[in-house]
């Protein structure tokens, strides 16, 4: 069974902020907190600072939680805030907060790196701030694909060669492309093996051959601007998961990467100023948001079948996700992808992902 609600969710989300406006009840960029503008609050007000943490004295119940994860690219860790009480009053923000407002927030990272990006999410027994450092310029930069199989997540590409930054680009994601066709037949494999309802099978099967499609359409956008596509890498054997694997699988690269790729392809269906890129990407996000729609079914037919405990850790996973992505999403993108290839920037690729941290809270 589809869940319509959350498909029109994100509509809604893409909407608002194609209209300029903050996605699901966050606070505008240019909007600053009471205090500092940090997330902090005033120094000539009542709270305090909690002197073994460094973390606003606000009545919040702030405590550090462990980091999620370190090592590659990320020059610390990605690591976490919990606290209780109302966001904004708590932390200066909801949703995802500014540069100024994660420094001043989320602190330094075990190298000593000021985080750059974060999100709170928000849950009946209290709320996360998800703290990372962005990538730094020596790494190569990921590709955000959609929905990647295991042997893709690492997958990184060098710099474009200057001045062909448009046909790169194309020919990286028909890539990426690629791996979403492998990606979608271990899906519909795994909910065969798992028991999942038909419907659920169909509709990977159907995820499948449109996957296959825009491999030949992204391969053509890349041809169009002087580039060849880039082959995929060979898929290695697949063992039979676990369920919790599988849910797990589709909650991070379903519910965060893919959707987040169908709002980006619909943005550029809206914003491309090149015709051909325009009536592609139209086509495309027509068939991501069925994929979207998918992912998010799923995910709630799975979390009916995983205990407390593995929800948490389904929930956790996704979180770390969208604090990964933000990472990623943090520089605005090459000029010539804005303008002819419609890619969002940075402040609006936040405001999109802030929607699928709503999303995730709820």
């Amino acid at each position: 069974m589809r869940n319509r609600s959350t498909l029109a969710h994100f509509r809604r989300a893409l909407l608002l902020t194609l209209a300029g406006l903050p996605a699901c009840g966050g606070i505008a960029e240019t909007t600053a907190p009471a205090g500092d503008g940090g997330g902090h609050p005033d120094a000539n007000s009542d709270a305090g600072v909690v002197a073994d943490t460094g973390l606003p004295d606000t009545g919040c119940d702030w405590q550090r939680l462990p980091p999620i994860a370190c090592g590659g690219c990320t020059p610390g860790c990605q690591w976490q805030l919990g606290f209780s009480g109302d966001p904004v009053a708590c932390a200066g923000f909801s949703g995802s907060g500014t540069a100024a407002q994660c420094a001043a927030l989320c602190g330094d990272d075990l190298h000593g790196e000021p985080a750059t990006v974060c999100s709170i999410s928000t849950a009946a027994s209290g709320s996360t701030v998800y703290c990372a450092v962005v990538q730094t310029q020596s790494c190569p930069p990921t590709m955000n694909g959609g929905r990647r199989p295991a042997y893709f997540a690492s997958l990184g590409f060098g710099p474009p060669p200057r001045g062909r930054e448009l046909g790169a680009h194309f020919a990286r994601v028909a890539c990426m492309e690629a791996g979403s066709i492998e990606a979608f037949r271990m899906l519909r494999d795994e909910l065969v093996a798992h028991g999942a309802p038909r419907s659920l099978v169909v509709a990977a099967e159907r995820a499948t051959r449109d996957e296959v499609r825009h491999v030949r359409q992204t391969s053509a956008l890349a041809r169009r601007f002087g580039e060849k596509p880039v082959a995929p890498r060979p898929a290695p054997p697949r063992p039979r998961r676990s369920f919790e694997a599988m849910a797990l699988e589709n909650a991070v690269e379903g519910c965060v990467r893919e959707t987040y790729s169908a709002l980006e392809c619909a943005w550029q269906a809206a914003q491309a100023a090149d015709p051909v890129v325009r009536a592609t990407m139209k086509q495309i996000a027509q068939d991501e948001m069925r994929h979207l729609d998918l992912s998010w079914a799923i995910h709630a037919w799975a979390l009916g079948r995983l205990d407390a405990a593995g929800r948490r850790r389904i929930t956790s996973a996704q979180n770390a996700e969208i604090a990964t992505l933000l990472g990623e999403l943090a520089r605005d993108p090459h000029p010539a992808l804005v303008a002819a290839g419609g890619l969002p920037r940075a402040a609006q690729s936040r405001s999109l992902v802030g929607a699928i941290a709503a999303r995730v809270a709820a």
